[in-house]
């Protein structure tokens, strides 16, 4: 019987991670753990990440849910890249509330991998994307930075 990961927190890719970093002081700071069926994480925004007044700006949305679908590759050892991202906003997302996002592979066709990706506040969705990723070689990373090091935070 395969080893039951739930609950197992996820390291960041990178201390610098827009989304998950630490190190980034404008960053998300998202903090992922394995979910039954995918990933969740927890997040709160603040002024850095505002649009309009008291409320985030949809391109910061965006980011949290790539980086959370991306995220869901991780633990499957899938490298990949976003090759499109379709964000649905269904409601104002506050800055200064705490966020869950969640993320499920849904498909895997060859290269191509069909992520979900939802943005919850107290328990309703309030943005949803659906993300296409390509999988790409470890030598992809390696060309555009990354340091043999950096790829086993990548799930390489």
């Amino acid at each position: 019987m395969p080893e039951d990961h739930t609950g197992a927190s996820l390291p960041p890719h990178q201390d610098r991670c827009f989304g998950c970093g630490p190190g980034n002081s404008a960053g998300l700071g998202i903090a992922f753990t394995r979910a039954q069926d995918g990933i969740v994480g927890v997040l709160t925004l603040d002024e850095r990440h505002q649009g309009a007044p008291g409320v985030a700006h949809g391109g910061v949305v965006a980011a949290a849910l790539d980086e959370t679908a991306g995220s869901a590759l991780l633990p499957l050892g899938l490298p990949a890249v976003t090759a499109q991202l379709d964000v649905s906003y269904h409601a104002p997302v506050p800055i200064g509330r705490t966020l869950t996002v969640r993320s499920r592979l849904d498909e895997r066709a060859g290269r191509k991998l069909r992520i979900t990706a939802e943005l919850e506040l107290d328990g309703s969705v309030v943005a949803r994307a659906r993300v296409l990723f390509i999988e790409v070689p470890a030598e992809h990373f390696l060309a555009n930075g990354a340091a043999p090091g950096d790829l086993p935070a990548l799930g390489i």
